[in-house]
C-alpha cells in the first residue's frame, strides 16, 4: 500500500506530507483546494508525462516520493525480485526545469518505462474519464481467468505449455521448410564432388607411387641399355664371370700345394658366385624394364588428373570422407522434414483441445462474472444496466483462441458496447465500481484511487456507491477524493485539502481530521458556510449511520 506520499515544488504544493493508512482514505476540500493536484503529483510517481508546468513558479525543480509497505504484487516480485520488494519500496520521480527527468526505485535510477510498470503493479487511478488497466481487453481477460479459480487458471497453464511445445514445433517446420532450398543445392554438390571423387577412385600413398613410375618409365631406354652393358660385363664371352671362373679355378689348384692359399681360393670362389648371381638379377631387371610409351601417358594422365583434383579439393580421401558425412547428414535431416510435421500436427490436436476445455471453463466463469456484475451494477442504481463478459475468437496465443470483452447495455433497448466506450462518465464511475467490488480479491494492485467517481450523482445513488467503495477497500487500499458528505462519511478517516497564504504566495496543504474535525468538514460539505448546529448534528449521524452500515 501507499504509506507516505511526500510532494515538493508541484504546482501550489511547496511542500506536503501525506500520510496513508489501509482501508479507505477520503480526501476532501473546497472546489479549487487542490486535491486534483495530489492525484496530479501521484500519477507523475507512477509514471505520467512531466512537464515544466508541474513544477512551482521560482522553483528549479519538483520531487514526488512514494513510500510503499508490503505485502506486494507477485507480478512486481518476478519484475523487481524477491530483495528489492522485501520490505519497503520507495519510488521517486524528478523534475528538473528543461524537460529532464529522473526516477529512482529504491534509489536506483531506473528508466521512466520501468518506473511506469512498477506503477500500474502498486496503484490504479480511477478518474472520473480516465482510462484504467481494467478497461485494457488484456486485464479483463486477465481477471476472468482468476475468477474462474483454480481450474481455469490450471487450464490456462496446460494451454500456454502446449502453445509453447507447438511453437517450437512449428519453429522446426518452417526452418526445415525455409532451409530446403539451400540444403537440395548442398547436397547437389556433395553429390558432385563424391561422384568426382569416386570416379577418379584415389589410392591411399598413390600419388608418389605413379610418380616414382613415371620417373622410371621416362628414363627406360637408357636403364635397358645400362643394364644391358652390365650383363654383357659380367656375362658375355670373357666377361667378368667367366673370367673369375678362371681365377678361381686356377687359385683353388694353388690351395691344393699349398693350404695357406686355401682361404684366398674360398674368397675368390664367393667373389665367382657372387658376380654370377648379380648378373643374373641384372638380366632380370633389364627385362623388367618398361620402355611402353602407352603405360607411361596413362601414368601421366593418371598424375594429372589427381593434381587437377587435388587442386580442386585438397586431399581427396580426407574430402570425400568428410562430403559422405555431410551428404547423409542432410539425407538425415531431410528425412525428418516429414516428422517435424507430424510432430506439428499432434501439437496442434493437443493445443486445439487444451484451448477447448480453457473455453468451456473461461464460458461458465463469463457467465457467471456477466451475472454478479449486473447485480451489482443495480445496487449501484442503474436498475436497466446488463453487464456481459464476450468471448471473441482469436489467433491462437499463450492465452487460447480467444479474448474476453466487458460489454455493457446501460438502459433497456440500447445494444451491448464495449465498457471502455462508454460516454457517460457517471455510469462508467459505477460500472468500474461495480466490476472492482467482485473483483477486488483478485486484483493484485494494492492501491486504488477513486478521483471524483461520485460526480453527477445523488440520493441512494450515492449512498451505493458510498457502500461499495467501502466494499473494495477491504481488500484493497483506497484513496477517495470527493465533494459528497455521503462518500467522505464512509472513509475510515478523512484528510483536508486546503489552500492559504504563506510568505505572501499561496500553498496546499494536507490535514488529517479528529473526528470533530471531519463532522465539521462533513457540515461544510452539506451545506457550505451556512453550517449550524442542525447541520452538524446531520453530520454527526450521517458519520455513525455510514459506518454501521459499512460494519453490516
Amino acid at each position: 500500500m501507499l504509506y507516505e506520499l511526500n510532494v515538493e515544488n508541484i504546482a501550489l504544493i511547496r511542500r506536503m506530507r501525506l500520510a496513508l493508512e489501509e482501508g479507505m482514505n477520503a480526501l476532501t476540500g473546497e472546489t479549487g483546494a487542490g486535491k486534483s493536484m495530489v492525484i496530479d503529483a501521484i500519477s507523475l510517481l507512477l509514471g505520467a508525462r512531466g512537464s515544466d508546468m508541474l513544477i512551482r513558479q521560482g522553483a528549479d525543480r519538483a520531487v514526488v516520493e512514494g513510500v510503499f509497505l508490503p505485502p506486494f504484487p507477485a507480478a512486481l516480485a518476478e519484475m523487481l525480485g524477491e530483495d528489492a520488494v522485501s520490505d519497503t519500496l520507495i519510488l521517486s520521480r524528478e523534475l528538473v526545469r528543461g524537460g529532464r527527468s529522473v526516477a529512482r526505485l529504491n534509489g536506483r535510477a531506473v528508466t521512466l518505462a520501468q518506473l511506469r510498470a512498477a506503477g500500474r503493479l502498486l496503484v490504479n487511478i480511477h478518474g472520473q474519464r480516465e482510462h484504467t488497466l481494467l478497461m485494457e481487453e488484456e486485464e479483463q481477460g486477465r481477471l476472468l481467468d482468476c475468477y474462474g479459480g483454480e481450474d481455469c487458471l490450471f487450464a490456462l497453464k496446460r494451454v500456454r505449455d502446449a502453445y509453447q511445445v507447438l511453437h517450437e514445433a512449428k519453429t522446426r517446420v518452417q526452418e526445415y521448410t525455409e532451409q530446403r532450398d539451400q540444403r537440395v543445392r548442398r547436397m547437389d554438390e556433395l553429390q558432385q564432388i563424391i561422384g568426382e571423387i569416386e570416379e577418379a577412385a584415389p589410392r591411399p600413398d598413390e600419388m608418389d607411387a605413379l610418380r616414382e613410375e613415371a620417373h622410371l618409365l621416362a628414363h627406360g631406354e637408357k636403364l635397358y641399355q645400362f643394364a644391358e652393358e652390365a650383363h654383357e660385363a659380367l656375362y658375355c664371352s670373357r666377361g667378368a664371370v667367366e673370367q673369375l671362373g678362371v681365377a678361381a679355378t686356377a687359385l683353388r689348384q694353388v690351395a691344393a700345394l699349398d693350404m695357406h692359399c686355401a682361404a684366398l681360393a674360398d674368397r675368390l670362389n664367393s667373389l665367382y658366385y657372387e658376380a654370377e648371381d648379380v648378373a643374373n638379377e641384372i638380366i632380370s631387371y633389364r627385362d623388367r624394364v618398361n620402355i611402353d610409351a602407352f603405360r607411361q601417358e596413362e601414368v601421366e594422365a593418371r598424375i594429372a588428373l589427381l593434381r587437377r583434383l587435388e587442386k580442386k579439393y585438397g586431399d581427396l580421401l580426407v574430402t570425400l570422407a568428410a562430403c559422405q558425412k555431410e551428404y547423409a547428414s542432410l539425407e538425415e535431416i531431410d528425412e525428418s522434414g516429414e516428422l517435424f510435421r507430424q510432430q506439428a500436427e499432434l501439437a496442434e490436436a493437443e493445443y486445439s483441445a487444451l484451448s477447448e476445455q480453457l473455453h468451456e471453463r473461461r464460458a461458465a466463469a463469463a457467465l457467471a462474472l456477466s451475472n454478479e456484475i449486473t447485480h451489482e451494477l443495480h445496487l449501484l442504481a442503474m436498475p436497466g444496466a446488463e453487464f456481459q463478459v464476450e468471448l471473441l475468437p482469436c489467433a491462437p496465443s499463450p492465452a487460447g483462441t480467444e479474448h474476453a470483452r466487458f460489454m455493457i447495455r446501460t438502459n433497456p433497448g440500447e445494444s451491448m458496447q464495449p465498457v471502455s466506450q462508454i460516454a457517460s462518465g457517471g455510469e462508467l464511475s459505477r460500472i468500474v465500481l461495480g466490476v472492482k467490488v467482485i473483483l477486488a480479491q483478485l486484483d493484485a494492485v494494492p492501491t486504488l484511487i477513486f478521483d471524483e467517481i461520485d460526480t453527477g450523482m445523488s440520493g441512494r445513488a450515492l449512498v451505493s456507491v458510498a457502500e461499495r467503495v467501502a466494499l473494495v477497500s477491504r481488500h484493497a487500499q483506497t484513496i477517495l477524493v470527493t465533494h459528497a458528505a455521503v462518500m467522505a462519511a464512509a472513509a475510515d478517516r478523512q484528510i483536508l485539502i486546503e489552500k492559504h497564504e504563506e510568505d505572501g504566495r499561496t500553498v496546499i496543504s494536507a490535514q488529517p481530521l479528529t473526528e470533530e474535525e471531519r463532522v465539521a468538514d462533513l457540515a461544510r460539505m452539506i451545506a457550505g458556510d451556512h453550517a449550524g448546529e442542525t447541520t452538524l448534528q446531520q453530520a454527526r449521524e450521517m458519520l455513525l449511520q455510514m459506518h454501521d452500515m459499512i460494519k453490516k
